[in-house]
Parts: structure tokens; C-alpha cells; sequence
């Protein structure tokens, strides 16, 4: 006797932008069809009288003082598992404590100067309290966990060794995220050490340390207190890691590309349960086998891309047609037509990147099975992960792995129990049915329950749905100080720099801090970040884009200071 089931575990968090696929609805149709992609003033902040970003950020001096500042946080081994115990308890966590002393020696006159609170154990939370409590505080973030290594000899260098070899700063978390965590803690060592600076607005830094491994105990944490203290929709900004730059179209026009919004999250644990035996006399599928050929109809069926009217890649898109134009010419074709089918097939075979931003992910990243060689394997597990594109929830992917695996449930006789218990589940398969007797669905082919020989289980963990996208307006708000600020921080000669909102293919710790402000971006400031060795071998950070992120935050701080917004 062997079974399929499928659970769920309902933490559910992010927005409500979504809607059910026979719904009319646009979740993402944030801007009218007016939009023609103009830009914001420069904002060049040395009316505060202050010591320019270049000047303090761009010398050889500043160069091997970053090189010392980063290398030692990348050498502290941070590094957070899936399978995490208690703090007290897991050893792992031991390399964690080095962090804050690191931290500390790093950084001198924030340590002196500037209020730190722990929070379970590792969080920090900063704040620079500033003068005018009728402004609202701004939040920038990072986090000090990495994500582990599998194997130290394939790396050119140690991978917890900081090694800078006159250009590149190597090792795990020097790109994901620590540069973040030194960028942002550079600029403010910088002006909490002079003493002309007196800040108007709050600032605060929350760095988490399990972002890598669900981020209940870190962010999730700092963010309660941060609302705590300071109330539902109290903050200014906040900005985290994200979303950088492109590969440049022409050589006029040089694209930064901060992330509004990010794409939901679901894991789908399938686990076959089978009969086992001498493997001497083997059953004609083992349990193996058959999960197998599951993965087979996963991957055989991948998600499609999809671009909505008005959504923030089809924004991009009108940007790019209108700052370099002729440069995609499919694309300005199709955008001219309104092809929305064509434009987002086009847009998807540019690369790998570009086709994730518009499509749901699925990648089976973990199997698990047997015990003995000459043991028939009894239980399976393989796990899956997907990224859930805007125009898709995480009870869609639920609903379509079902179906995608029938082929093989009826092939081999095997009952399936999917997601027992999940309310939502349920309710959007009624939902179906009822849209389906209303002639609103073309058809709806689930197989559950079925009397089989083979058993198994789909589990679901940890679902969250797309954020809401974070408005980004031609003129006034916050979005003109962003903007503003990128376009001075990332100016190049003869270039016209292009700030415009992209959507997060990955997750981030912002998911903790919904509500607090709508105004949220997703963006590590670096034109060349490195997302090709992110979670990989040799993961490393140039040095030159890491000061371009130490410049960016100085010059943000300060024009948030003096913007009224």
C-alpha cells in the first residue's frame, strides 16, 4: 500500500495583489498608461555643507581602508543552515558572537556614538535619533548571515578568507550581503565623525542574521520592535538588499534598476512512501524511480513568462525605448503593438535573469532516499522551490503541480492526499469548480484520492505571496529623492543614468517590514554586483563597485535629511 500527501504549512504573508485566474483584475497595474518614463531632478546634497562622497570614498587611502573594513567581516564564518537548532543550543551559531566585536573595532565612532539594541542574541538595531520627530525615520538594512559552502577546494580562494587580490575582494558573503552591511556602516562612521553633522530625521539600521535560513529569528524580531516603537506606516524609506544594474544597451545611457517589489515564495515537498524489500528482488519501479519521473513531468512543464500593461518590467521596457532607442528593436515592436504574449517571450530569451523576473521559478534543489544498498528505498523526498511571479499566487502552483504530476499518479495507481487542512487550498479549488460550472474555466483535471499501491506526500512550507509594489512616481515623494540621489551617486561622464524599478527574482528580510512604509527598495548599489557568483563558487565584490555602494549611501542619509517627505 503506498500513498500521496500533500500539506501545507499556512504562513502566509506579503499583499493582497492577487486575484484568481479567471478574474479581470490587474494586481499590477500600479501606473496609467500615460507613463513616459521622466525623470527626477539630480539631487547633489552638498548644500549640507558636508565633505562630498567622492572625496572621502574614492582615494587610495579609502580604497585599502575598505579593503581592512570588509575582509575582516567576510572572514568571520556566518553561516546559516536550513536545519538551524536554538542559539544557545547549535553549535553553528558560535562564529556569529565574533560578528558584533568585528563590527565594533571596524567602526569606532559608531560604537561610540550611536545607540545599539541586540535583539535575540544577533539583530542590531541602530538609531541616530534626529531632531524633528515630525519626520519619519529611515530604515536601511542588511544582514550578516551567508549561506554555506559546499566544497572549499573549488575555490580559487578560501572562501572565508577575505582575500583581495587588487581588484576583487573574495570569499562567501562579500557580495551577498555583507557588502551591504559594510557599506552602509562605512557611510555612517563617516558622518557620525564629524561634528557638523546634525540630522534632522531618525536613522536606524537593522541587521538581521538568518536571512538565508527564513529570518524568524533575526528580522522577523528587529521589525516587531521597529513597529513597536514606532507605529504602522512610520517610516520614510527603506531600503535593502536587492535589485542593481544591467548590461548597457549603448554607450549613452547607463540603466540602475532598484527592485519595487519582490516575487512570492513557496517550497512543495513531495514524499513517496512505497513498499521496500531485498533489493535481490526488486519491484519493477522503485520508490526512487518513481519520484523520479515526478521531477521528469515537473520539469518538463515550466512556467511561461508574462508581462502585464503597466507593470514595472513593462515600465522598464518603456524606458529603454524611449532612452535608447533602436537598440531592441523586437521589443519596441512589440511594445508599439501591444503584443504583451510576444514582449515577454522576447523579454524572457534575453537571459536567464530577465526570464525569472517574469516567469514563476521551479527548481527541485533537494532528494532525500534510502537507507541500504541492498535495501529498497520505502521513503522518498524530493523538495522544490518556486518563486512566484506577480501574476501568480502560491495556492497556483499548489493547484498546478497537482495536475502536472496526474500522468504519473495514474500511471502507477497512486493516492494522493494534497494539502489536507489548507483552508485556501480548498477554498480555490471550490472557487474553480464554481468558476468551471460558470462556463469561466476551459476545464479543471485533478486527480486526488485515488485507491493506489504507492504512497506519497506534497508538503508546503513557508509560502508568501509577491509584495506590493512600491510606488514609483515621475515627480514628488520619496521615489524623487531615490531617484535623485542614484542619479548623482552612479553619474558618469557623458551617461545619462537611468533609475528605474525592477521586480526581485530572489527574497529578502523586507517581507518582516511590510506596512511600515510603502515606500520600499530592494537595492545593493553596484552596477556590476557580482549576481553570477551569489550562493555559488568564488563569490567575490569589486572594489570599486563596493565604494560606489559606500558613496551612494552617504549621499542617501543626507538627502533624506533635508527632503521633507
Amino acid at each position: 500500500m503506498a500513498y500521496i500527501r500533500l500539506l501545507l504549512a499556512s504562513t502566509i504573508a506579503g499583499g493582497s495583489a492577487f486575484v484568481l485566474p479567471f478574474s479581470s483584475q490587474n494586481p499590477l497595474a500600479i501606473e496609467d498608461s500615460s507613463f513616459k518614463c521622466d525623470l527626477p531632478p539630480i539631487l547633489d546634497p552638498s548644500s549640507d555643507g558636508l565633505p562630498s562622497a567622492k572625496s572621502l570614498f574614492s582615494s587610495q587611502e579609502a580604497l585599502h581602508k575598505q579593503v581592512e573594513r570588509h575582509s575582516a567581516i567576510v572572514q568571520v564564518p556566518s553561516v546559516c543552515w536550513d536545519d538551524m537548532g536554538e542559539i544557545d543550543e547549535d553549535p553553528r551559531w558560535n562564529p556569529f558572537y565574533r560578528l558584533l566585536p568585528t563590527l565594533q573595532k571596524s567602526y569606532p565612532k559608531v560604537n561610540e556614538r550611536v545607540k545599539l539594541e541586540t535583539i535575540n542574541k544577533f539583530g542590531l538595531l541602530y538609531t541616530i535619533n534626529g531632531t524633528d520627530p515630525t519626520l519619519k525615520p529611515t530604515l536601511l538594512m542588511a544582514h550578516q548571515d551567508v549561506v554555506p559552502v559546499a566544497d572549499p577546494s573549488t575555490w580559487t580562494h578560501p572562501p572565508f578568507s577575505g582575500y583581495f587580490d587588487g581588484e576583487w575582494i573574495w570569499g562567501r558573503g562579500s557580495s551577498d550581503d555583507k557588502n551591504s552591511l559594510t557599506g552602509i556602516l562605512s557611510a555612517v562612521e563617516a558622518l557620525v565623525s564629524n561634528s557638523d553633522w546634525n540630522p534632522r530625521r531618525t536613522v536606524l539600521l537593522a541587521f538581521g542574521f538568518d536571512e538565508e535560513c527564513t529570518s524568524n529569528r533575526g528580522a522577523g524580531p528587529i521589525s516587531d520592535l521597529v513597529r513597536e516603537r514606532y507605529g504602522e506606516d512610520s517610516l520614510a524609506i527603506i531600503v535593502d538588499e536587492g535589485g542593481a544594474g544591467t548590461p548597457p544597451l549603448d554607450d549613452k545611457v547607463l540603466y540602475v534598476h532598484p527592485a519595487i517589489t519582490e516575487k512570492g515564495y513557496i517550497n512543495l515537498e513531495f514524499k513517496l512512501h512505497a513498499r521496500g524489500g531485498h533489493s535481490s528482488v526488486p519491484l519493477p519501479h522503485t520508490s526512487i524511480g518513481i519520484i523520479s519521473e515526478l521531477v521528469v513531468a515537473l520539469e518538463e512543464n515550466p512556467y511561461e513568462p508574462v508581462i502585464l500593461p503597466n507593470s514595472p518590467i513593462h515600465n522598464r521596457l518603456v524606458c529603454q525605448a524611449r532612452y535608447s532607442p533602436g537598440t531592441q528593436p523586437e521589443v519596441e515592436a512589440k511594445l508599439k503593438e501591444g503584443d504583451f504574449k510576444g514582449l515577454a517571450e522576447e523579454y524572457a530569451s534575453t537571459s536567464s535573469l530577465a526570464r525569472y523576473v517574469v516567469q514563476t521559478s521551479q527548481a527541485v534543489d533537494l532528494i532525500e532516499g534510502g537507507v541500504k544498498i541492498n535495501a529498497m528505498p520505502e521513503v522518498v523526498t524530493v523538495t522544490v522551490n518556486y518563486r512566484v511571479a506577480h501574476h501568480e499566487r502560491p495556492v497556483d502552483v499548489q493547484h498546478r503541480a497537482v495536475k502536472v504530476i496526474s500522468e504519473v499518479v495514474e500511471k502507477y495507481n497512486l493516492r494522493v492526499e494534497a494539502y489536507k487542512g489548507d483552508k485556501e487550498y480548498d477554498g480555490y479549488l471550490r472557487n474553480l469548480e464554481l468558476a468551471h460550472e460558470q462556463g469561466q474555466v476551459a476545464h479543471l483535471d485533478l486527480k486526488r484520492d485515488i485507491e493506489v499501491d504507492y504512497n506519497g506526500t506534497l508538503v508546503i512550507s513557508a509560502p508568501f505571496k509577491a509584495e506590493p509594489v512600491t510606488p514609483s512616481p515621475v515627480t514628488g515623494g520619496v521615489w524623487e529623492v531615490f531617484s535623485g540621489t542614484i542619479q548623482h551617486s552612479f553619474a558618469v561622464e557623458d551617461k545619462v543614468v537611468i533609475p528605474i524599478g525592477d521586480v526581485m527574482t530572489g527574497g529578502t528580510d523586507t517581507r518582516h517590514y511590510l506596512g511600515l512604509t510603502p515606500n520600499v527598495y530592494r537595492f545593493t548599489p553596484a552596477v556590476n554586483r557580482g549576481l553570477g557568483n551569489i550562493h555559488t563558487v568564488d563569490e567575490r565584490v569589486n572594489i570599486h563597485d563596493h565604494l560606489q555602494a559606500v558613496r551612494f549611501y552617504y549621499d542617501l542619509i543626507r538627502n533624506l535629511d533635508v527632503a521633507d517627505v
